[in-house]
């Protein structure tokens, strides 16, 4: 598990999100599962737990959740998000969370997140959505389709 913003954001796996004694250590109030059919066994109920059953592939439109997801992020307190291995989905909201809330674009905003947890890495659907997001925030991109796949993507 990362944290990706002290006191206010993890980023984490599966595992992670079902580590009781991590979650009550960090005083963790809000669990988003944003992988399809993975299951939280969550028996603290101080802890909310909101489940997006999103797929990691080219036919989930994510961004379809980034601003809902961002508006819970805001209304709690200690939060983390996550999927199945932390790479790909949970990332993509993160990332859409920080860009939104810290008006820092997508350039920087992936670097800085790949600091706290280097093997983030939406898949190229997700990476086109961000692009997509970052130029409905702020009138541009601060990089191409192409020169974000050379950046970031890996095989």
């Amino acid at each position: 598990m990362s944290e990706i913003i002290k006191n206010k954001l993890y980023l984490g796996d599966m595992f992670d999100a079902n580590d009781e004694v991590f979650i009550k250590n960090n005083n963790i109030s809000c669990i988003i599962c944003v992988a399809e059919k993975l299951k939280i066994n969550n028996t603290n109920s101080n802890v909310k737990v909101y489940n997006y059953e999103l797929s990691d592939d080219y036919s989930c439109n994510i961004s379809h959740y980034f601003d809902e997801i961002c508006d819970i992020i805001n209304k709690e307190n200690i939060v983390l998000v996550n999927c199945v291995a932390g790479i790909s989905r949970s990332s993509t909201i993160v990332i859409a969370y920080i860009m939104k809330n810290y008006k820092l674009d997508l350039k920087n905003t992936f670097i800085g997140v790949r600091n706290e947890r280097n093997r983030i890495c939406p898949n190229k659907n997700f990476m086109k959505c961000l692009l997509d997001y970052e130029l409905s925030l702020f009138g541009k991109n601060s990089l191409t389709y192409e020169k974000c796949i050379t950046l970031f993507y890996y095989t």
